[in-house]
């Protein structure tokens, strides 16, 4: 089994390259933490020095870094993956990343002779841990069908999209769904609270009835009505994302009203601090504007 290029060990980057030693995968690692490495290491994976020590000794290479800038760096630095890409070599790109910069980097990449996809992820690190993530992916169907082992290893549901960087934009679009869908529900839900109705009930209610979304099915249920607010995915990862999102719209024609104002909620939580806290800690200046607490009686699920 030849070797796989693993960079980035992160909240996200560390499961996932469990999941693939979990599979009997053989990995070659680096992050720009070393210490990050000593999980997959005490495994079995081998540590690389750089990227370009990664491509060296793996054909296909995995990336998943917090942002395009950070992409950037890993392909394009000195010490980085394409000073070692070519003929053969296959780079997925994992990122939560712009479609602009990712069209960029693509470019560089096959310019060198080696193939390209992004493929994001959504799930969460509980996701990551469970290997069901739902990965969107761009580029090819014939480089998707050489990545789709190592993707189903890592996710559950494997959607392949369009051409290079639709993944990516399809992630922004569905990170600006959940966004407006978390900050409306909680807006509601403590309408619903100050009108007297437990805030529990009325997220059982909604998530019965044509409001439902991923906000009433899982992170009211499992992370705010108990208070936990550990979902796994940052405030300022989220702000990241919305930004992404922004400029998405603006490069696609598209008014962006309702994205804007989900927007700028979160970028006042990470004005005032909270940029490190768990996204659905966003849900804490609901409760402040309204002078509500939307908590359950008898504790959420986990």
């Amino acid at each position: 089994m030849e070797p796989i290029g693993f960079i980035g060990l992160g909240r996200m980057g560390l499961p996932m390259a469990g999941r693939l030693l979990d599979h009997g995968q053989r990995l070659v690692v680096h992050d720009v933490r070393p210490e990050a490495a000593a999980s997959p290491v005490g495994r079995g994976a081998v540590w690389a020095a750089s990227p370009r020590a990664v491509a060296e000794q793996a054909r296909t290479v995995i990336t998943i870094v917090p942002s395009s800038a950070e992409v950037r760096a890993v392909f394009s630095d000195p010490g980085g993956l394409l000073e070692a890409l070519g003929p053969g070599s296959l780079a997925i790109e994992m990122t939560s990343a712009d479609p602009s910069a990712t069209r960029e980097v693509a470019a560089q990449v096959t310019a060198r002779g080696a193939a390209f996809i992004d493929a994001p992820v959504s799930g969460g690190v509980r996701g990551a841990e469970a290997g069901t993530l739902s990965i969107m992916v761009g580029g090819g169907a014939e480089h998707l069908e050489r990545a789709r082992p190592l993707l189903e290893a890592m996710g559950q549901r494997i959607f392949h999209v369009g051409p290079v960087s639709t993944g990516h934009a399809m992630k922004l679009v569905n990170n600006a769904c959940s966004a407006a869908a978390l900050v409306v529900t909680a807006e509601a839900v403590a309408a619903a609270t100050r009108a007297g109705i437990d805030p529990a009930r009325a997220v059982e209610i909604i998530q019965a009835s044509t409001g439902r979304s991923n906000a009433t099915e899982t992170k009211f249920p499992r992370f705010i009505l108990n208070g936990a607010f550990d979902a796994g995915f940052a405030i300022r990862l989220m702000v990241k994302d919305l930004d992404g999102y922004t400029r998405l719209a603006r490069e696609t024609g598209v008014p962006s009203l309702l994205g804007a104002a989900a927007a700028e909620v979160f970028r006042i939580a990470l004005a005032r601090g909270m940029g490190d806290l768990d996204h659905t800690t966003v849900v804490r200046l609901i409760e402040e504007w309204t002078g509500t607490e939307l908590r359950s009686r008898t504790g959420g699920q986990r």
